[in-house]
């Protein structure tokens, strides 16, 4: 059976629909005044920490891979130790990802590169160092960040291998760190989450009271309970969406703050805020995220009014 196509007439009835739809939710929005300005803050505080706090999360996740490399453990062999064996054995090791031998020769060559070949040769002339004073040594690679202290406990206990070099307590601080912003975030999340879906729902409660004898009126002219009270569900959804912007820039701008916070301090952490700016912080994709859930918390808040006004409750 063919689709018969909308008609003139039904044109024009659901533009007049959208019409009376955008113009109630621009007058609901005019009301509201600082109720309005309210209820954003809220949703905007709420997007804010959620959104700050998930992007951090998964951006130093994603960095903690990435320092797996750059935090290597070192293992340095006995003086005249062959690397051949050791290397076999760290191969062996679980959760080892690559492993590099630098000889003693390659080290001392990048140790003449790096401080000027002239001058570190003089020193070594004036200290009696004619030879070359490095061993070989080992970069084993983890296969995540969290392997590395235990692999480094496991590379110890090799024989031939003189000692053992990484960076433990920063890489503990880190996770330590990361775990706990994680818990308190999630609970000022959900504290906030029912705080906003409240400020909004109160913001919609008293609308619909000052509009009440509008709300009569259409009533007695025949407008359904479920029209009268669709421009609350959408000035809702309104508000969590500019509390979403709102969030966003505040993310982008406090970002931009601890990346050029992290360029101004030591090593470790101005190689944390390197990762971190590799990374697209803030982006578009945030922004698609905190605009949805910002309507999803509006929707939620003022659909209390709704079910009441559809079922006939008082308000």
């Amino acid at each position: 059976m063919a689709v018969k196509p909308p008609t003139t007439l039904e044109h024009a009835e659901t533009l007049t629909r959208a019409r009376y739809l955008v113009r109630e939710t621009q007058l609901g929005l005019w009301r509201g005044g600082w109720l309005n300005g309210a209820a954003v803050l809220t949703v905007a505080v709420l997007l804010f920490l959620f959104g700050f706090g998930f992007n951090i999360a998964t951006q130093i996740d994603t960095a903690f891979q990435q320092l797996g490399s750059r935090l290597e453990i070192t293992a340095y062999l006995e003086p005249n130790q062959a690397p051949e064996p050791i290397q076999t054995q760290l191969q062996q090791l679980p959760h080892v990802s690559q492993v590099i031998l630098v000889s003693k020769d390659q080290a001392w060559q990048e140790l003449l590169n790096d401080l000027g070949a002239s001058d570190i040769t003089t020193a070594a002339e004036n200290q009696g160092l004619l030879q070359n004073p490095l061993v070989d040594e080992f970069k084993i690679v983890a296969q995540r960040g969290e392997d590395v202290p235990g692999l480094a406990d496991a590379v110890k206990t090799i024989p031939g291998v003189n000692a053992v070099q990484y960076l433990d307590q920063a890489l503990a601080s880190l996770q330590n760190l990361s775990q706990s912003a994680q818990r308190v975030g999630a609970i000022v999340v959900m504290a906030l989450a029912v705080t906003a879906v409240a400020v909004i729902a109160t913001v919609m409660q008293l609308l619909a009271v000052v509009r009440k004898p509008e709300i009569e009126i259409m009533e007695l002219v025949g407008a359904t309970p479920r029209w009268i009270y669709l421009p609350f569900l959408v000035q809702g959804a309104g508000l969590g969406m500019m509390g979403g912007l709102l969030a966003w820039g505040g993310i982008r701008i406090t970002e931009q703050a601890i990346l050029q916070w992290l360029s101004q301090q030591g090593d470790l952490l101005k190689l944390l805020g390197q990762l971190l700016a590799d990374s697209v912080l803030g982006g578009l994709g945030l922004l698609g995220v905190l605009l949805l859930l910002g309507a999803v918390v509006g929707l939620v808040g003022s659909s209390f009014i709704f079910i009441r006004g559809t079922q006939g409750k008082p308000l």
